[in-house]
């Protein structure tokens, strides 16, 4: 019951987060960032993961809104996307990373 209220919310959260990575990818100076993983932008998948409210009273009254996609290729997890939104629903910031086969990873 409480997941078929909620759903709809938490779908419109994903769907943001969803077009802001295609946002990201598209622009021409992030052009160079799928060579790091040796995979091109088409052939990654992307997984819903998780939605976090994080509030923190000792900062700030407000919280924000962290949404986070897994990036899947066909042999693996190829690393993380997250955006992270206001209490208005306006996005402050995201982040792109990459998982490399030597378990480094690249942040962008």
């Amino acid at each position: 019951m409480i997941k078929n209220v909620y759903s709809p919310i938490l779908e419109c959260y994903f769907k943001r987060a969803i077009d802001s990575f295609y946002s990201c990818i598209e622009l021409e100076e992030n052009s160079c960032l799928f060579k790091e993983i040796a995979i091109s932008a088409s052939d990654v998948q992307l997984e819903r993961d998780s939605i976090k409210f994080l509030y923190n009273v000792m900062r700030s009254k407000h919280h924000v809104i962290e949404v986070s996609l897994n990036l899947l290729s066909k042999e693996s997890n190829v690393g993380y996307y997250t955006l992270i939104l206001n209490e208005e629903n306006q996005a402050l910031d995201d982040y792109l990373v990459f998982k490399t086969r030597n378990v480094n990873t690249f942040e962008y």
